[in-house]
């Protein structure tokens, strides 16, 4: 097999791995009791990272129609973990996290850290640090032109 065919091959085993960690450790972390679907967790998390975020900032970010968010997010206020802020600036609602968002969000932070720290138990510390740095390098050349 060539290079070209080996490095797509490899570079498919990534995105079928990124994807199936996502997806699991996504649904692993449903947190307490709150019935949060994988996309309200993104949602939930993007508020979290960015307080002030607009619903059209979301849409974009995860590449959805600007209905479906504003679905998402009317969900996630009638269970109160999303608020929207007053703003003068009228270019949309700035969006945060209630109380109960925040907690519902640390919480889903917290059993994520304990499935990653349970699946790299078995590594020894320069694998875990080489696997960090392979990984903060591949999120970050994106960000590249």
């Amino acid at each position: 097999m060539g290079t070209a065919e080996q490095r797509d091959r490899h570079s498919a085993t990534v995105l079928r791995s990124l994807v199936a960690i996502t997806r699991r450790g996504l649904a692993d972390a449903r947190f307490d009791d709150t019935p949060l679907s994988v996309t309200d967790q993104s949602i939930v998390m993007a508020i979290a990272e960015q307080p002030g975020i607009r619903s059209i900032d979301i849409a974009r970010m995860f590449r959805l129609n600007r209905s479906t968010v504003s679905r998402q997010l009317a969900t996630l206020t009638a269970l109160g973990i999303v608020r929207e802020v007053p703003s003068d600036s009228g270019r949309g609602r700035p969006l945060e996290l209630t109380p109960s968002g925040t907690t519902a969000y640390r919480g889903t932070l917290d059993t994520l850290q304990q499935i990653i720290d349970a699946h790299l138990a078995a590594w020894t510390d320069d694998e875990v640090a080489r696997f960090a740095h392979d990984l903060e390098r591949f999120d970050h050349s994106a960000e590249q032109p």
